[in-house]
């Protein structure tokens, strides 16, 4: 049965792939129409959740947390997908999306630790600037979007723990710090004037930095030279994205 499953999982993927493009273009065009997009969206987000949970199970590698990332993947392509205006480059970006899911689906199971940082890495930008993007459009619903970024990154961070050999509740208890930390940072980046792209960005790299320096420390890897690498690092990172933004104070 394992081998079976394993045969088909490249095809189903492709299919699964294809089938995320047709209902976000069939939704979307001229414009995006959300009182069935949104249905059929979950209604996809069901379909891919059930046949991974089938395809773990068969091939003996379930873990709640495998199945969490995919659905945070489809919520930051969803999210994204709803930020463009432009016909085309919304294509583009379904592509696009399409061959991540697939790559992902087939990768689907593999604790590989850079493949999971990357994932996990490409996954909190999406979701932070859909989040941030969200509210620009609509701020009204900010503690919904609180709401989110403490959920994406603290269910993120706890999935991508979950190869670190220490106890559940050590990994969980890391996981809930950086949620919090993300969405109090979130609150507070929302009083700047820069566009939204560049407040995810920051967030982004301050998220990474949380990440990898606790990573370390659940590794009894944590030492004052990675702690001054990566804060060089995401200091360096951030500046570039501030200074290359226009901007101005404001006059009282």
């Amino acid at each position: 049965m394992q081998i079976s499953a394993l045969s088909h999982h490249k095809l189903v993927a492709f299919v699964l792939a294809l089938l995320f493009l047709a209902v976000m273009q069939v939704f979307s065009i001229p414009q995006p129409i959300f009182r069935f997009m949104v249905p059929a969206f979950f209604g996809f987000v069901a379909l891919l959740t059930w046949y991974n949970h089938w395809y773990l199970t068969r091939v003996q590698k379930y873990n709640f947390w495998l199945l969490v990332r995919p659905i945070l993947l489809l919520c930051a392509s969803f999210g994204i997908f709803l930020i463009i205006p432009s016909i085309a480059l919304r294509g583009i970006f379904l592509m696009t999306s399409a061959a991540i899911i697939f790559f992902i689906e087939l990768i689907l199971g593999n604790l590989a630790e850079n493949i999971l940082l990357n994932e996990t890495l490409l996954i909190a930008f999406g979701l932070f600037l859909a989040c941030f993007a969200a509210y620009y459009y609509l701020p009204q619903f900010e503690p919904l979007y609180l709401a989110g970024i403490f959920l994406s990154a603290a269910l993120l961070t706890r999935s991508f723990y979950e190869v670190v050999p220490r106890p559940d509740r050590v990994k969980t208890i890391g996981a809930l710090a950086i949620g919090l930390f993300c969405s109090e940072l979130y609150w507070a980046l929302n009083f700047l004037h820069f566009h939204f792209s560049v407040l995810s960005l920051v967030l982004f790299n301050i998220f990474y930095l949380c990440l990898i320096l606790n990573y370390y420390h659940l590794f009894h890897l944590l030492n004052f030279k990675k702690i001054q690498f990566h804060l060089i690092l995401i200091s360096v990172c951030v500046l570039l994205v501030i200074f290359s933004t226009p901007w101005s104070i404001l006059p009282q």
